[in-house]
């Protein structure tokens, strides 16, 4: 398995929240009928990545999520395009989607729903 590479932390007190990303280990192109993203990735201009976001609490995994085979240039992009996206809403009035966002919102729920399954421990 490749390793995880982090492009941002967040922290409070008991939890973390990752953004993360390597190589695409399984890489579809199929939708590829031009063949412009695989000459791309060829020589080296594009990636194909996967990303994670994670959510930990004192060190355990609690919530993540995943997204496979995305093309950029560099994954640092991946990130970028949300700070892009969020101006291009306030300035347009209207609301455009972002994976990160999504991913975000999706780990978080994850790690909520972990967080009320899991026994409650009283101190003493």
């Amino acid at each position: 398995m490749t390793k995880w590479n982090n492009i941002r932390t967040w922290e409070t007190t008991n939890f973390r929240v990752t953004l993360d990303w390597q190589q695409e280990e399984y890489p579809d192109l199929s939708w590829d009928d031009s063949g412009e993203v695989i000459a791309n990735l060829q020589s080296g201009e594009w990636g194909n990545y996967t990303f994670r976001v994670l959510v930990t609490c004192d060190g355990r995994e609690i919530g993540s999520d995943y997204l496979g085979n995305s093309i950029y240039a560099d994954p640092e992009q991946f990130y970028l395009e949300h700070i892009g996206i969020a101006a291009k809403s306030r300035a347009d009035g209207q609301n455009y989607g972002c994976y990160f966002t999504d991913m975000l919102t999706g780990a978080i729920n994850e790690a909520r729903k972990t967080l009320r399954k899991s026994p409650r421990v009283r101190s003493a």
